[in-house]
Parts: C-alpha cells; sequence; structure tokens
C-alpha cells in the first residue's frame, strides 16, 4: 500500500468515527483512490459530500487552511450531479483534531491565489503552482476527540490541546 492510499484509508477511518458517533446513515466512502470526492453520508435527512485531507499537525496553527480550486469545483459539481444538500471540506490533524469547512463557508470567505505546493499531499513528487483557496480557520467547525468523544472545540482549546 503506497503513502496516498495509507492517507485515505486513515482519513476515512477517522471521518467514520466521528459519523458514527453522532449517528449518519448511508455511509460510504469513495472506491477508487482518485475519485474527486471521499465520502458520502446522510446526517439529520441531509445528502452529504465530503472531501477529507489528512494535515500534517505543524499546520494547525495557520491562519488559513489551503484547498486546491480543482478540488472545490469537483467537490461542487459532484453535489449538483447527484443533487446533495451540502459539501464539506475536512481536514484532519493527526487522528483528534478536525476543521470541517462546508460549501457555502468557502464559497464566502475563501481567497482565490496561486502557491507553490507539493504535487501531492501524501508523497514527495516535486512541486507545482496550483490554484489554490485560502480559507480563514476562524470559519471552521472545529472538533476535538478526548478519550475517544469527538466535541465542539473552539481555536484556544486547540491550541492548547496540540501544545499537550
Amino acid at each position: 500500500m503506497n503513502k496516498f492510499t495509507e492517507s485515505e484509508l486513515k482519513g476515512r477511518n477517522i471521518l467514520k468515527s466521528f459519523l458514527d458517533q453522532v449517528g449518519a446513515t448511508n455511509q460510504m466512502p469513495t472506491e477508487d483512490e482518485y475519485n474527486p470526492v471521499d465520502y458520502y453520508f446522510t446526517y439529520k435527512e441531509k445528502k452529504v459530500v465530503a472531501e477529507i485531507k489528512c494535515r500534517d499537525i505543524k499546520y494547525l496553527n495557520y491562519p488559513t487552511h489551503l484547498m486546491e480550486v480543482s478540488k472545490y469545483n469537483a467537490l461542487m459539481k459532484d453535489k449538483q450531479n447527484k443533487q446533495l444538500d451540502t459539501a464539506y471540506y475536512i481536514n484532519f490533524f493527526g487522528e483528534n483534531i478536525a476543521y470541517w469547512y462546508s460549501n457555502s463557508t468557502i464559497r464566502k470567505y475563501a481567497t482565490e491565489d496561486i502557491k507553490y505546493c507539493n504535487r501531492t499531499t501524501a508523497e514527495n513528487r516535486g512541486r507545482t503552482n496550483k490554484s489554490v483557496l485560502l480559507i480563514p480557520t476562524d470559519k471552521a467547525q472545529i472538533f476535538i476527540r478526548k478519550n475517544g468523544i469527538w466535541s465542539n472545540g473552539s481555536l484556544e482549546e486547540i491550541r492548547t490541546f496540540a501544545s499537550n
């Protein structure tokens, strides 16, 4: 198994632990590792599609989180084509911190830029310029898992939690 596949499986397993806890139904991870989206589920009768990223904890305290424009466009296209209610971009930092960004939050608050980035998240395959969205971290829904239980968190709690 390559690092990309490992990262995908890790993110899906962490998300599943969250979704199981909150009672989400119809959970369905995508099967192809090159699928433009990662996960589908239903929560409170809303049909959802999600894109997941597992990030290094060192990126936690940045003022913005980055999403490739192509990923956002694929997420929105999938949401529209499948007539889903909402889409989320979910960033996991380690296994116990999650930043959730809804499609409406991204559309409203993100700014577009060009960044010189790694070609891929999981493996070093060189760098390239990418069109990205910079999403302010203070616009995320933040969750922390303590003793196996997910709960809402604040930026202050995250910083304290991450430093321990």
